[in-house]
C-alpha cells in the first residue's frame, strides 16, 4: 500500500493548491484504514525518512497527521483548544489562489484542518483566534469578512491589537502603539484573551503562523504529551530526527547562526534547538504564569516564553518532530530579516533572567554593539565551524568565539 501511495502521490506539496490539500486528507484516511496504531506508522515513517528523499514529503506529512488523529482518539477527558495566530500584511495569502498568485486561503484551510482533526469528537471543543497586529492592509477586517461570509463566528474570532492598546488592557501595557509589536505583542494578546475566564481543567492554547507551513492536523502531536506525559509546553520542532522539512538552504544557514548565538546567552533551554517554529502549545496553568511582564513583543517572544516556563519547572518542555513546508513566496519575515533585533532582545533576556558569566557577557556585549551592516557581513561569512555542524552540537561547542565572528 505504501509503495502504491508513493508512486501515485505528488512529489511536492503546493500550499496554494486546493486539490493537494484535499488529497492529503484522503491519504490520511487511507492510512488510518490500513494502520490503526501509531507504532506501525512510526516504523513506516522511520524507513521513509532514512531514504533522505524530499519527494516523499506528501506521504510523510500524511503520516504525521494520521498519528495525530490516533493520539486525539486516545484522549478521554474533556479538552478545550484555542489556536491563535497573528496577521500582518497577510492580505494576499489569506485570499484564494484564484484571487492572488500567493493566495493560500489560509483562514478557511485552518478551520478545515481543525474540523477534520477534531470532527465530532465529544471530548474536544476548539476555537480559532486571529489577531490583527496593526496591519495597514486591514488583514483583520478581511479575515472578519471571510468569517461572516462563511458563518464561522461560533468558531473563529478576530481581535485587533490596536483596540487592546486603546483599552489599556494589562497584557499590552508595554505597547504605546502597534508599531511596538512584531507578532509577539499580537500573539501574547491572543493567548491572554483565550484564557480569560476559562474554567476548563484541560485548556491548551496553541499559537501558529498565519500561513500553511504547519498543517494543523498535527495538533494532536502537541496535545497528547501535555495530557499524558506531565508536560506544560510542547513545541513543534523542525530539527529532530523524524522532522520532515522543506526549506531553502540559505535560510537554514542563517538559522544555524541564530541558534549558535542565542545558545551562548540562554543556558536553561538545554537540548531545545528550534525556538522559532510557529507551532507551540501551552497548558493554561503555565501560560497564566508566564504571559505577563514580557520584555519582548517582537519575533523573539517565543524564547522568552520558553525560558520563563523552564525557570518555573525544569524539563517542562517537550520537543515534537513535525512536518513543515516553507511558505516563503509571500513571507512577511523574509524581507524584515529579524535575526539581529531578535538577538539584541535575547541579550536583554539574558541580563534580566540569568546571573552574569564572563563568556555570555562577552557575546551579549558583542551583539549589542552590532549594526545591520556588520551583521550582514557575518551572515555572508558564517564560520564553517557553525555551518558545517548540526545545531544540536552547539550545546557543548565553544569553538567559535567573538573574535571569529569579527573576521
Amino acid at each position: 500500500m505504501i509503495n502504491r501511495l508513493i508512486s501515485t502521490l505528488p512529489k511536492f506539496v503546493d500550499l496554494t493548491n486546493t486539490a493537494h490539500l484535499e488529497l492529503i486528507n484522503e491519504t490520511v484516511d487511507e492510512l488510518l484504514t490500513e494502520f490503526d496504531n501509531r507504532k506501525k506508522l512510526d516504523e513506516i515513517e522511520h524507513k521513509l525518512i532514512s531514504r533522505n528523499d524530499k519527494s516523499l514529503i506528501f506521504i510523510l506529512q500524511a503520516i504525521k497527521i494520521a498519528k495525530s488523529k490516533i493520539l486525539i482518539n486516545q484522549i478521554t477527558e474533556p479538552v478545550r483548544v484555542s489556536v491563535v495566530f497573528a496577521v500582518y500584511k497577510e492580505n494576499n495569502r489569506i485570499r484564494k489562489n484564484s484571487e492572488h498568485p500567493h493566495g493560500e486561503d489560509f483562514l478557511l484551510r485552518k478551520v478545515a484542518q481543525l474540523e477534520n482533526l477534531f470532527g465530532n469528537h465529544p471530548n474536544f471543543k476548539w476555537e480559532l483566534i486571529v489577531v490583527d497586529d496593526g496591519c495597514p492592509e486591514q488583514s483583520g477586517q478581511i479575515a472578519q469578512d471571510i468569517i461572516d461570509k462563511n458563518q464561522l463566528n461560533n468558531k473563529v474570532k478576530v481581535l485587533f491589537l490596536e483596540q487592546a492598546i486603546e483599552q489599556k488592557l494589562p497584557i499590552v501595557n508595554a505597547l504605546s502603539s502597534t508599531s511596538d509589536s512584531q507578532k509577539g505583542g499580537a500573539i501574547a494578546y491572543g493567548m491572554w484573551n483565550a484564557i480569560q475566564n476559562s474554567s476548563d481543567k484541560n485548556h491548551i492554547v496553541i499559537f501558529t503562523d498565519a500561513d500553511l507551513s504547519t498543517h494543523l492536523g498535527q495538533t494532536g502531536l502537541l496535545i497528547h504529551p501535555l495530557l499524558k506525559q506531565d508536560k506544560l509546553v510542547a513545541i513543534g520542532s523542525r530539527r529532530e530526527e523524524t522532522s520532515v522539512v522543506v526549506k531553502t538552504g540559505t535560510r537554514n544557514d542563517r538559522g544555524k547562526l541564530f541558534i549558535y548565538l542565542w545558545k551562548r546567552l540562554i543556558p536553561n533551554l538545554g537540548e531545545i534547538i528550534d525556538t522559532q517554529c510557529g507551532f507551540k502549545a501551552f497548558r493554561k496553568e503555565i501560560l497564566t504564569e508566564i504571559i505577563d511582564d514580557l520584555i519582548e513583543n517582537k519575533f523573539a517572544f517565543d524564547i522568552e516564553l520558553l525560558l520563563k516556563a523552564e525557570l518555573i519547572k525544569q524539563h517542562a518542555i517537550i520537543k515534537v518532530p513535525i512536518a513543515w513546508i516553507d511558505s516563503e513566496a509571500a513571507s512577511t519575515t523574509t524581507d524584515i530579516q529579524p535575526y539581529l533585533p531578535m538577538l539584541k532582545s535575547i541579550a536583554k533576556m539574558y541580563r534580566k533572567y540569568f546571573s552574569p558569566n564572563p563568556a555570555s557577557d562577552k557575546f551579549a556585549a558583542f551583539i549589542n554593539a552590532l549594526d545591520e551592516h556588520q551583521f550582514n557581513q557575518i551572515l555572508n561569512n558564517i564560520p564553517p565551524a557553525i555551518v558545517n555542524r548540526e545545531a544540536f552540537e552547539f550545546n557543548d561547542f565553544d569553538g567559535v568565539g567573538v573574535s571569529d565572528l569579527k573576521k
